[in-house]
């Protein structure tokens, strides 16, 4: 399905924005003007706010998440008793519910059981894509920075396969992956917590230009637009007391 008016709708954003003229919300009212079947392709991008959620729940947290499919409150009452979780999380929380401790190594759990969900269920190829991407910079970030602290990658990496192998084992300053992915050196340059937060940014962003670089008024403008609009609103909640909380996390890995 294209989606002629509403792409054309949607103002231009830039990276550099610092007053939003539409809302990640506000695309979320349109739900009628969405095909049902690209509408579940967005509540699987909602789903990502979900494990978020979660894994603050279960590490004692209680954090303010605006936008999920499920919400807070499901996840408060499925922490005590797994009855309605989707099935790709139903043996996890059921382990983690039972008393088993919740560190993170089980955050990582988390995460792989997710991005592996979004692998198996996604329709849209951009949606997968991206995904997996992130999985990919999360895990690359992880091996940078227990590099630094001298601690091993292998503790700190969501997923298996070649590259989290070669994240785990290799000795070279850009893991060896510097020719298949030159926007690593960009990650290697940086030192200032905030200032990586910010290239990690530009980097996911670079990522959705290009995979709708020949694409017009396809659904996955939109999914893009959505994508764009989430790194933009998390940026600009930033708060002086959230900054030094991602610097906190950043040095605690």
């Amino acid at each position: 399905m294209k989606y002629y008016f509403l792409v054309t709708y949607l103002p231009e954003i830039h990276r550099d924005e610092r007053k939003l003229k539409l809302r990640f919300g506000d695309l979320l009212g349109e739900r009628e003007h969405i095909d049902a079947s690209d509408w579940r392709e967005i509540e699987r991008l909602l789903l990502a706010g979900d494990v978020f959620l979660l894994g603050q729940l279960l590490a004692g947290k209680d954090p303010e998440v605006e936008y999920t499919f499920y919400g807070k409150e499901f996840w408060k009452e499925q922490i005590k008793a797994p009855k309605e979780v989707p099935p790709f999380l139903e043996e996890f929380l059921k382990t983690v519910s039972s008393g088993e401790a919740f560190g993170p190594a089980e955050l990582n759990e988390l995460y792989g059981l997710f991005y592996d969900h979004m692998e198996r269920e996604a329709s849209s190829d951009l949606l997968r894509s991206y995904f997996r991407f992130e999985r990919d910079l999360r895990n690359i970030l992880a091996a940078v920075r227990a590099r630094a602290q001298e601690r091993s990658p292998a503790d700190h990496l969501v997923g298996s396969g070649d590259q989290v192998e070669q994240l785990e084992s290799s000795r070279a300053e850009d893991f060896g992956l510097g020719q298949d992915l030159p926007w690593i050196e960009r990650l290697l340059d940086v030192r200032d917590p905030l200032r990586l937060e910010d290239a990690v940014e530009q980097i996911l962003w670079e990522f959705l230009d290009e995979r709708i670089q020949q694409k017009s008024f396809e659904f996955d403008v939109v999914l893009a637009y959505l994508l764009k609009l989430e790194l933009l609103e998390r940026r600009l909640a930033l708060s002086d007391e959230r900054g030094m909380e991602i610097v906190r996390e950043l040095e605690g890995l």
